[in-house]
């Protein structure tokens, strides 16, 4: 009687994982590692079988044709699962713009982080013996692209686009480290 209990019971529970791996999604994940900014070629590419789950951004494998030929928005690591926001269509800098390196202390960011699509204004704040004075100091308005891993001293690497008018200006007041981040319009990653 035992065995019969046994038999039956492998059989339903046989039953119950082919039924989930038939609810599978066929997915994109990435087959080698990809740099921010390549464009993504085929081989770039493969397909993955997930259990669908509304919190995990996916590219169903049905859109390859469209991934090919897009541009990492981000480093892509092998292995991964592609994300929609992982992709753009377009390199950065775009026309009439110029891509600027921004290190920041922690002291710089605020606690919530910094994010690729971010509208903020990187503020002149005054030198090291200088007050502050009752005028609005200048600032220059960009978008964060890319925000780096914090090294080991915990200065970031963030990735702004700018006028590339504006470029230069932003440039030099970097380079003293005399500026402050405020964060206008949150971004969406």
């Amino acid at each position: 009687m035992l065995g019969i209990a046994l038999v039956a019971s492998s059989g339903v529970a046989g039953a119950g994982l082919l039924s989930a791996a038939e609810d599978r999604d066929e997915v994109l994940a990435v087959a080698q590692d990809v740099s921010y900014g390549q464009r993504i070629a085929a081989e770039d590419l493969t397909t993955a079988r997930l259990n669908p789950d509304p919190a995990v951004e996916t590219v169903p494998a049905a859109e390859r044709g469209q991934a090919i030929g897009q541009i990492a928005g981000r480093d892509l690591t092998a292995g991964d699962v592609l994300s929609p926001s992982a992709l753009a269509s377009d390199r950065t800098p775009g026309t009439g713009k110029a891509l600027t390196a921004i290190p920041l202390k922690p002291s710089q960011v605020p606690t919530s982080g910094l994010h690729r699509g971010d509208l903020i204004q990187v503020v002149s704040t005054p030198g090291q013996n200088g007050e502050a004075t009752g005028e609005v100091p200048p600032s220059i308005a960009t978008e964060v692209v890319r925000v780096g891993k914090p090294d080991a001293d915990g200065l970031t690497v963030v990735d702004v686009e700018v006028e590339s008018t504006d470029a230069p200006t932003l440039a030099a007041r970097v380079a003293t480290g005399r500026i402050a981040v405020v964060v206008n319009t949150p971004g969406g990653d």
